[in-house]
């Protein structure tokens, strides 16, 4: 099964997500487009990611899907 949402809003280093309802607190995403965000704010309709790089690529309506794995600092 892949845990998969759909990019509402975009901007300023943060996209807004519907869907990842399995999504964990801290767990790297990775949209479409290739752009890395690690998942942060947890609500009920929808998720919170800041994003690891520009993400001027990233499009509204366009897919996000969940890793498995939570961030790590090495």
């Amino acid at each position: 099964i892949v845990n998969t949402g759909t990019v509402l809003q975009v901007g300023d280093g943060i996209a807004r997500i519907h869907g990842l309802d399995e999504v964990m607190a801290g767990e790297l995403v990775e949209f479409e487009e290739g752009t890395i965000g690690i998942a942060l704010n947890l609500e009920s309709n929808n998720v919170g990611v800041v994003l690891m790089g520009d993400g001027l690529m990233i499009q509204e309506g366009s897919s996000v899907k969940a890793t498995g794995r939570i961030a790590q600092i090495p």
